[in-house]
Order: structure tokens, then sequence, then C-alpha cells
């Protein structure tokens, strides 16, 4: 009966915690066909809620990008096309100013040469490494589609050609980008826990070609974080334990990185955050023998915005109230094989709005340890009781039964 009203308890406490938003897209919101001629994808998401709207931009327009404004529910988007697509700035805005925003783009895909063999990108020379400018991969959609809990865009960049260095590469680079109502893991290993407040990206690179003069090659990013807030003040990185292996066999690790909690007219504090589990897979079929790890490195601040993504035409060169950061991520440890061994690496991340939500033990675990615990705790009064009643003389134990 305990565990029965556990249950009900935890139950009820998880379904208020919160209520879910209504999703609603937009392809190019009002640019009809000059982004059909150009193959030009800038996503619009709307998660509506009963006090606010999330926005979300999924773009590939410039580098890949995620940008999150929290605005009033009359608040409508802004997009000047023709300056837009020119890489000018201020050229997207809303009609109402936003409580809150934050946003992240692909700055560099990385690939460098581990010689040996130590998973890091430290103290490697430059001679070993190699950067990508995510602008100049071809990118299409491959698939949109949206359901009662989610919201979905499957990106691909491939044909990759660098006029200024004169490369090209082979093979496919994958951005799989979801938009949530609800708070839920997601189906996609490593099952990350979004909130109805979250983007999660899934970023594959799947049978690319790398440097022909790297043996060892593996590969990473350079995100750049923007926040509105001080730019003197810094993110910070926390590494959470959890005993939790449910959803990610092996994995007890999440990595938070959150900005500064901002007070507004609004609300005392607004502040946004990016969350992953450092693993990646080297195979579709994501289990615990395809996985590896990744490493995340120290966050350097930036002064300006660079000019070719979705954050710079929105924030521009004002960057007096904009805190800005870079990050590096890595794929690869020790002796995995390199990326070579495959051809195949992942890494999925969340970006969203508030406190990022918490590991919960599901109710069937939840069943499990109740009874685990329960069922000899009740053994063990039993077996008191009747120590206690055979201990008694013959009499007093008749005349306690008969009662």
């Amino acid at each position: 009966m305990y565990n029965y009203y556990l249950l009900i308890f935890i139950y009820i406490v998880n379904t208020s915690s919160g209520s879910p938003r209504v999703l609603k897209y937009e392809l190019n919101p009002g640019c009809g066909k000059v982004c059909d001629e150009r193959n030009s994808t800038t996503f619009h998401l709307r998660a509506e809620g009963s006090n606010d709207t999330l926005h979300y931009l999924w773009d590939f327009v410039g580098n890949p990008s995620v940008l999150l404004a929290v605005t009033s529910k009359t608040a409508k988007l802004n997009i000047d096309w023709d300056k837009y697509l020119t890489r000018q700035p201020k050229s997207i805005n809303f009609t109402e100013d936003p409580f809150y925003t934050f946003g992240v783009t692909i700055q560099k895909i990385i690939e460098f040469n581990d010689l040996n063999d130590k998973g890091s990108i430290d103290n490697i020379n430059d001679s070993n490494i190699n950067i990508l400018n995510p602008v100049y991969f071809n990118w299409t959609r491959k698939s949109k589609k949206q359901s009662n809990g989610f919201v979905e865009l499957d990106m691909s960049g491939h044909n990759y050609v660098d006029p200024e260095l004169n490369i090209s590469r082979a093979g496919e680079i994958e951005i799989i980008l979801n938009g949530f109502c609800t708070l839920e893991h997601s189906d996609v290993v490593p099952h990350m826990l979004h909130s109805e407040n979250s983007t999660q990206v899934d970023f594959i690179i799947n049978h690319f070609r790398g440097n022909s003069s790297f043996e060892k090659s593996r590969f990473g990013l350079e995100l750049m974080i923007v926040s509105v807030g001080d730019p003197s003040s810094t993110m910070m990185i926390d590494t959470k334990k959890s005993l939790d292996d449910e959803y990610t066999p092996g994995i007890f690790e999440t990595v938070e990185m959150k900005t500064p909690e901002l007070n507004t007219e609004r609300k005392k504090s607004e502040s946004g955050y990016l969350q992953w589990r450092p693993v990646s897979y080297l195979s579709s079929h994501r289990d615990v023998t395809s996985s590896t790890e990744t490493i995340h490195y120290n966050l350097v601040n930036c002064s300006n915005i660079y000019n070719n993504s979705l954050l710079y035409a929105f924030y521009g060169d004002e960057s007096n109230n904009l805190l800005i950061n870079k990050i590096n991520v890595t794929i690869g440890s020790s002796g995995d094989g390199f990326y070579k061994k495959t051809n195949y690496a992942t890494w999925t991340f969340l970006v969203g709005y508030g406190n990022p939500p918490g590991e919960q033990f599901s109710y069937l675990v939840i069943l499990i340890i109740s009874i685990g615990v329960g069922l000899p705790l009740l053994i063990m009064s039993i077996a008191a009781i009747y120590t206690c009643i055979r201990r008694l003389p013959r009499r007093e134990a008749s005349r306690l039964i008969n009662t």
C-alpha cells in the first residue's frame, strides 16, 4: 500500500510540474521564391505557452545556428530577407522586444591528427589541425515533420568546397533538430531529458572524407554562444554525476553550461543553457559497444560575433550588453580506433531556456526500488512479530491469538 501511494504522489508531482506548449512552425516565413531558388532554410518554431511564447530559429543560411527568444504571446517575427540573405546586421527582429534571448552557432568543424592517441586536441600543433567552415557545405533539407509531441528538421551538409583554400571534401554532415512540448526523454540515444523549453541538436559525421595526410583523424566543434547579459561575466560549466543509467547505460555524467541569471522586468532570473552527456556513438546503432567519449574545453570570452551567422543578423555589432563565449568539444578517446574505424560519429546536445531539467527515475525503477526495499522490511517485520510471539508463555500466546 505504501508503494502504491508513493507512485501516485510522484505521478501528481511530475504531471503538475509544467503545462505543455503548442508547437507551430514556418519554413522561410515571408521569403517565397527567393529562398526556394537559393535552397535556403530558416525554420521558425513557435512554442506557445499560457504566459509567453518561445521562438526558436533554426538557420542554415549561414553557419548552422539556433536562436531562442522569449516574448509575449502577441510578438511576431520580422525578417528583412534582402538584408538577411546578404548578411546584414539587425535584419531579424520581433515586433516587441524579447524578454530574453540566447543563441548558439556552429562556428567551426575541427579535424585534428591525434598522433599520440590522447583523444584531446591539447598540445596538437597547427600543422595537424584543419578547420572546416560549415558555411561551405551545401545544406539541404532531408525531411521535416511534426507530431503531437515534437517538431523535427533533418538537414544534410554535403559537397564541401572551400574556395579560399581550394579544398573539397566528399561525405556528409547531418544535423537533426527537434523541438518539444513536454518533459520527456528523447527517443534518440543518449536519450537526453528534454523539456518544452529546449531544442535538441543531433550532430552526425557520416562517412565524411578527412584529410588524406592525417592517419589518426578526430573531429570536434567550435561553438559560439551568445546571451543578453553583462559582457564581463562568464558562463559556468558544471558536470553532474548520477547513479541512474537506466536510459544511457554506462554514462553517469551530464555536462551543463549555463549563462548567469539575468534580472529583467518580468522575472528575477532569466537564463539559458547547453546540456549534453559526454558520449559519442561510432555506429548508427548507438549502443554501449559503439560508444566513445567527448571532451569539452575551457570557455573563451569573445568581444564580437562573427558576421556569417543568424546571431549576427539578430544581434548585430552591438556587444555592450552581450555575453559572448566560445567552447570547443572534441569527439573520441584513447583506444577507440579513431574516426577511420567506422567513419561515423555523433554528438547530441540541448539548447534551452531556464534551468535544465534534472534526471528522474522512471515509475518502473521506482516500483522496483520500492519493492526491493519494502518487501525485505515486510518480511523482517513479520519475522520479528513471530519471534516475539514464540517467546511469550504459551498461555499468553494463546490469549493473544484468540483475541
